[in-house]
C-alpha cells in the first residue's frame, strides 16, 4: 500500500515523491519486523504535502547539524577538563561519550525522512535551430603544391 508520511493517506491514485529508504526507516522496519506490526508500507509524499514537508525536513536538518556540533564541543569539553585538571579518569571519557551520545539522539524524535527529487517536466517548447556554419574555402592543391615548392 501506497502512504504519505505526512498526512497518512492513501497516495494509490494522486501524484506522490517516493521516501528514500535510509538507516532510520530500515531499523524503524526490522524493529516492527521483529515485533510482528510490520506493514511493509511504501512511503512516499502526496504532493500537497511537499512543501510542508520539505520544511519539515530542512528543519531537521538543522537540528541535526547544531546537536552534531554542540555534541563535539561537548564531548571536547569533557575530555580535555579532566586532562587539564591532572586527573585521567576512565569513567569521564565513557560519560563524554554517553552525553554527546544521548544529545545525537534527540533531533532523531523530530525525524522526517527525505524525499526524492520530482522528476523535471519536460518543455513543449523547442530549441532553436543551430545557425549553419559558413564553409571555408580550401586552395586548389595544385597551387598549394607550387607554394611549399617556392618556399624551399
Amino acid at each position: 500500500m501506497k502512504v504519505c508520511v505526512s498526512c497518512q493517506t492513501d497516495v494509490g491514485g494522486k501524484r506522490a515523491v517516493p521516501i528514500k529508504e535510509d538507516r532510520i526507516i530500515r531499523t524503524i522496519r526490522s524493529v516492527k519486523r521483529s515485533l510482528g506490526v510490520a506493514q511493509n508500507n511504501e512511503l512516499y509524499v502526496c504532493e500537497a504535502c511537499l512543501p510542508k514537508h520539505n520544511e519539515r525536513r530542512k528543519s531537521f536538518e538543522k537540528t541535526m547539524l547544531f546537536a552534531s556540533v554542540f555534541a563535539g564541543l561537548m564531548l571536547v569539553i569533557i575530555l580535555v577538563a579532566p586532562v587539564l585538571s591532572g586527573r585521567i579518569d576512565p569513567w569521564a571519557i565513557i560519560s563524554g561519550f554517553i552525553v554527546a551520545g544521548f544529545i545525537l539522539a534527540l533531533p532523531i524524535f523530530k525525524y522526517a525522512p527525505a524525499a526524492e527529487s520530482l522528476p523535471a517536466p519536460k518543455p513543449n517548447v523547442m530549441p532553436p535551430p543551430v545557425p549553419p556554419v559558413p564553409p571555408v574555402p580550401m586552395e586548389p592543391q595544385i597551387e598549394a603544391k607550387k607554394k611549399k615548392k617556392s618556399k624551399k
